[in-house]
């Protein structure tokens, strides 16, 4: 069952501000941050908080995940936001299928972080799944 503060937190960080397209960061500003936070509701109504990398490619942002609870509330609804520097932003994410957005992924993730990229290639037990993020459209708001 959904506790009252779950739905209210849902409806705090989800709520539709009418400006999505306004609202999506420019990725060439935050091109050296490191972290970004994803904001996704779980199945109980509660906000899971979650602190990725992201890579850019072409102008546009990816993240990678392998088996997350966050990537399970994105496959129910691809709505989420963003926390970026103390900002948040509405933002979509789209799973993108195959091994050649991986290996581009991974390479722009090596040259981003280095050392500690090419650690995580030693415990990788799975292909990862590769989401790109793109504005919220207007009528998913």
């Amino acid at each position: 069952m959904i506790g009252f503060r779950g739905v209210l937190v849902a409806i705090l960080v989800f709520a539709g501000t009418g400006t999505a397209s306004a609202d999506f960061p420019d990725w060439n500003q935050y091109a050296r941050v490191q972290t970004i936070e994803v904001l996704t509701i779980d199945p109980d109504g509660e906000l899971r908080v979650t602190p990725v990398w992201f890579v850019l490619l072409n102008g546009e942002a990816y993240l990678r995940t392998s088996g997350s609870l966050w990537l399970d509330n994105l496959r129910r609804d691809p709505n989420l936001r963003l926390k970026i520097e103390g900002k948040v932003y509405e933002a979509q994410a789209e799973e993108i299928p195959g091994m050649g957005i991986v290996e581009k992924v991974d390479i722009a993730s090596e040259r981003k972080y280095g050392l500690q990229e090419r650690l995580i290639h030693i415990f990788r037990m799975r292909k990862p799944e590769i989401l790109r993020i793109f504005p919220r459209t207007h009528a998913e708001i």
